[in-house]
């Protein structure tokens, strides 16, 4: 029977023979990875976590019907989520955040045109700053940056745009619907004097024609004015889009790189690439 050219009496020895070669090597890696580390800069994190409301909730009627805010949830569905999803992953938003927060400076980039600087800042943000969907149907918010308020402001900031952009939607459909009833107002209350001037002319059949005509418009232009009211109040009381359920906040200590964890993989790794490398190189021929 071939003896096995390793077992542990052998292994020892030469662990023993080649020892300064395995420490030399292994502290030399150590060495290299931390040199290495060294002028890398730090990341720090920030996350925010967000749900999103329910749109319904917007609709005017949730103002005047007593039922609304017991027939729907407070709280959006998957599809929802995905609308706000999409609006976060606009370029326009970012370029929003590029321009606030002056990142062109921050990224360092110079030597080209502002629009192309701009798009430039906006890619190299899109690697910082993330947005996803949890499994739990939440959105979280997630910047990288080498500044850590930086990076808790880019985030809360996000989130605001996301909530102003959703109610800006909203607002701008019932300014458009507000605007639409006024001119319609006013059309019939110009009708109306017409209406209440002639009734000066004209024989008793014409007078009663005329006095029903104007009741009917009296009563929609009431109707009108009170739908305009309506609006007016909506507009003003626009429901939440989105629900933080966690601000960011500047991070404790920065998380990238880990160097501890880095150099202690780096010593592992080396360790065992060394000691793997003499056994080779000194097994016993069968």
């Amino acid at each position: 029977m071939q003896n096995d050219p390793f077992n542990l009496v052998s292994a020892t020895a030469v662990f023993k023979k080649h020892g300064r070669f395995i420490s030399f090597f292994t502290l030399g890696a150590v060495l290299v990875t931390t040199i290495i580390l060294f002028p890398m800069p730090q990341y720090f994190r920030s996350t925010a976590t967000v749900i999103s409301a329910n749109p319904v909730l917007a609709d005017k009627a949730r103002l005047f019907n007593t039922n609304i805010q017991s027939l729907y949830s407070y709280f959006g569905s998957g599809d929802d989520l995905d609308r706000i999803y999409g609006i976060a992953d606009m370029d326009t938003t970012y370029k929003k955040l590029v321009d606030e927060f002056s990142l062109t400076d921050y990224y360092k980039l110079d030597g080209d045109s502002l629009p192309l600087l701009r798009r430039k800042a906006v890619l190299r943000l899109r690697e910082d700053l993330t947005v996803r969907k949890t499994e739990k149907g939440q959105l979280q918010v997630i910047a990288w940056t080498k500044e850590k308020q930086l990076s808790a402001d880019l985030v809360n900031r996000m989130v605001a745009i996301l909530q102003q952009r959703e109610a800006d939607i909203w607002e701008n459909n019932y300014q458009h619907a507000l605007a639409q009833i006024l001119s319609s107002t006013a059309t019939m209350e110009t009708e109306y004097k017409q209406l209440s001037d002639s009734l000066s002319t004209g024989n008793t059949a014409s007078h009663e024609l005329v006095a029903a005509n104007r009741q009917s418009l009296l009563e929609q232009i009431r109707q009108y004015r009170k739908t305009a009211d309506e609006y007016r109040l909506a507009i003003q009381t626009n429901p939440p889009v989105l629900y933080v359920m966690e601000s960011a906040v500047p991070a404790a200590k920065a998380e990238r790189p880990d160097k501890i964890a880095i150099i202690l993989a780096a010593f592992i790794i080396s360790l065992v690439f060394s000691s793997l490398l003499v056994l080779i190189n000194n097994r016993n021929p069968e």
